[in-house]
C-alpha cells in the first residue's frame, strides 16, 4: 500500500475511532448506530473499505492520487458548484489570475449542471455567439479536458486567456445529439452598453447587459434621460445577464428602493451581514416592471428579489437561475486549496436565493410553447419575431394589449 493511500487510511481511521470513543463518552455506550451524527463517520469508515479495494482488486495498479483528487472534486461539487478542490497546478493558476485577470476571453458565463460545464449567457457578438453557441448548450470538453472532471473554477480559467490565443471546446448543442468540435478565439470584449428606448408612449426600457462596476451610475443616468423623454414607468431588462458585482447589485435596486432592506449575507459561521436600502440614492418612484429569465444568474438576481420584497414592483418572465454565495480560499499543506461556500445571499423575506433563484410575480415564457426553465424555440419552430416577456411587461405597466404586441420588437 503506498505512503498516500496508508496516510488517508490512516487519518479516516482515527476520525473513527475519535468519533467511537466520543460517542461511548457522551452516550454511555449507547450510540444508536441510526444517530445522524454518525453517518458522516461510517461513510469514512465505507470511503476507506473502498480505497482498499481499488488499491488490492483493480484491474491494473490505480493511480490513487487521481483517485482521491477525483473523489475530493465530487465532494466538494456535490454541495454546490462554486465550491471546488483545486489541486495543486490549478490552485497556482487561480492564484495567478486573482492577482493579473486574464484579459481576454470568449464571451461565456458558465456553470456546472448535469456534471458538466452548462453555458448560462453568450455575449451578444462574441467567439462563442459567432461560433453558434447559446444559453442551455453543454460542453463536454475543453481543451482536451472533461469538464466532468474539472471545477468550475478550472473551467472559467481554460476559457480565459491571452489575446490572439484560442482554445478547443466540445460542445453538446441544444436540439443536437452528437458533440461539435468548436475552436474559440479569446478576445478582449469592449464593455457592453446600456439599451435604452421609449416604448408606448411612456414606458422607458433599460436592457441591462452585466453588471459590472459603473453599471449602476449608468442605469441612474438614463433613468433621468428617459424621464426627460416623456418616460413615466420603467422596465429593466435583467434577462442574460450573468456577470458583475454584487456591492453594484445592491446599488441598482438602491435607484429603485427607498428604504428596508435589499438582502442579507448569511452562513453557518458567517454573521448575518444586511444590506439596506439609502433613501438618497433613489432615483425614481415611477412604476416597474424587471424581466428576468435561466440567464439572470447571481447579481442580477439581487436586484429581481429585492424588487419583489419590496413589492417595488412586478417581475416578468421566468425564475432566474439560483447563484448568489460568497467563497473562502482555504489552502492545504500540499499546495492545493478548497474553494468552499461560506455564505448565501437571501431575499428580504428570507429565501436563499442560491438553488431557489427568484419566481416572478408574472410568469410569461419568450418563445410561444417553451417550458420556463429552457425557454428556447422548439425544435424546427424558427423564433418568435415578438417578445412575449417584454409584451407582458408592457401590459403589466398598463399599456393595451394592441399597443403592446406592437411595439414588443426585441431591442
Amino acid at each position: 500500500m503506498n505512503r498516500k493511500l496508508s496516510l488517508i487510511i490512516l487519518v479516516l481511521s482515527l476520525f473513527v475511532a475519535a468519533f467511537v470513543v466520543a460517542g461511548a463518552t457522551l452516550n454511555g455506550g449507547r450510540q444508536s448506530p441510526d444517530d445522524p451524527a454518525s453517518v458522516p463517520y461510517r461513510q469514512m469508515d465505507v470511503y476507506q473499505e473502498v480505497l482498499e479495494h481499488i488499491n488490492n482488486d483493480y484491474v491494473t495498479t490505480p493511480n490513487l492520487s487521481t483517485v482521491t483528487d477525483g473523489a475530493l472534486h465530487g465532494l466538494l461539487e456535490s454541495l454546490d458548484p462554486d465550491s471546488s478542490y483545486l489541486d495543486p497546478t490549478e490552485y497556482k493558476a487561480y492564484l495567478q489570475e486573482q492577482k493579473e485577470p486574464e484579459p481576454a476571453n470568449v464571451g461565456l458565463v458558465v456553470t456546472k449542471r448535469f456534471g458538466y460545464a452548462a453555458i448560462i449567457d453568450v455575449r451578444p457578438g462574441s467567439p462563442a455567439a459567432k461560433a453558434g453557441l447559446a444559453r442551455g448548450d453543454l460542453m463536454e470538453s475543453i481543451a482536451g479536458k472533461s469538464t466532468r472532471d474539472l471545477s468550475l473554477t478550472a473551467i472559467r480559467e481554460l476559457l480565459a486567456g491571452q489575446p490572439g490565443t484560442s482554445v478547443e471546446v466540445s460542445a453538446v448543442l441544444l436540439h443536437r445529439v452528437q458533440p461539435e468540435k468548436l475552436r474559440l478565439a479569446r478576445v478582449v470584449m469592449p464593455p457592453a452598453p446600456l439599451l435604452t428606448h421609449l416604448y408606448a408612449g411612456d414606458v422607458g426600457y433599460i436592457g441591462v447587459p452585466d453588471l459590472k462596476r459603473g453599471r449602476a451610475r449608468q442605469i441612474a443616468d438614463a433613468i433621468r434621460e428617459l424621464t426627460g423623454q416623456g418616460a413615466k414607468k420603467f422596465i429593466v431588462d435583467l434577462r442574460n445577464c450573468g456577470r458583475g458585482d454584487y456591492d453594484e447589485a445592491e446599488a441598482v435596486a438602491n435607484l429603485f428602493i427607498k428604504q428596508g432592506t435589499i438582502t442579507y449575507l448569511q452562513g453557518q459561521k458567517f454573521p448575518r451581514e444586511t444590506f439596506s436600502a439609502d433613501p438618497n440614492k433613489a432615483v425614481t418612484t415611477a412604476p416597474l416592471a424587471v424581466l428576468t429569465n435561466i440567464g439572470t444568474y447571481g447579481p442580477p438576481e439581487i436586484v429581481a428579489a429585492a424588487v419583489l420584497g419590496d413589492h417595488r414592483g412586478a417581475v416578468v418572465g421566468d425564475p432566474t437561475f439560483g447563484e448568489g454565495s460568497v467563497q473562502k480560499v482555504l489552502p492545504l499543506d500540499d499546495g492545493a486549496a478548497v474553494l468552499l461556500s461560506v455564505a448565501r445571499y437571501y431575499s428580504p423575506d428570507g429565501t436563499a436565493i442560491q438553488n431557489h433563484g427568484v419566481k416572478p410575480s408574472v410568469e410569461q415564457v419568450e418563445y410561444p410553447g417553451a417550458p420556463p426553465q429552457d425557454d428556447a424555440p422548439l425544435e424546427g419552430v424558427p423564433p418568435n419575431r415578438q417578445d412575449l416577456q417584454l409584451q407582458k411587461a408592457l401590459e403589466v405597466l398598463g399599456a393595451s394589449q394592441t399597443v403592446a404586441a406592437a411595439a414588443a420588437t426585441a431591442p
